[in-house]
């Protein structure tokens, strides 16, 4: 599956997600988690019903940036189960801690 811009936002009662690249394809859940699971299950669904009804695949257009100069320093990023152990295994042997090892990775490869 390709990378879509997901937007997740806060409601009253629960978090809303939708892609601006996938026209009608929403998901809600309770939690930032859930929703994020719960529409990556829909835009499977949904792109999957548009295969077998021979409508073209959108590609991702969007793009994103933030607003405000206050980040978290906090990012979440998912791997292979095989790319996370394998980044076990490295950050061990170089005694540091996986973020450790990712954030100088990062540095390295970008400045």
């Amino acid at each position: 599956m390709q990378n879509y811009l997901i937007i997740i936002e806060k409601a009253e009662n629960n978090y809303s997600a939708y892609s601006p690249d996938v026209d009608g394809c929403v998901a809600t859940g309770k939690t930032v988690e859930e929703v994020r699971r719960n529409f990556l299950e829909a835009l499977e669904f949904h792109l999957e019903g548009l295969r077998e009804d021979g409508i073209e695949i959108p590609n991702p257009k969007s793009d994103f940036s933030f607003t405000s100069e206050e980040c978290s320093g906090v990012l979440n990023v998912r791997t292979k189960k095989t790319t996370h152990l394998k980044l076990i295994k490295l950050a061990e042997k170089e005694h540091v801690s996986v973020s450790h090892l990712v954030n100088d990775a990062i540095i390295k490869q970008y400045g």
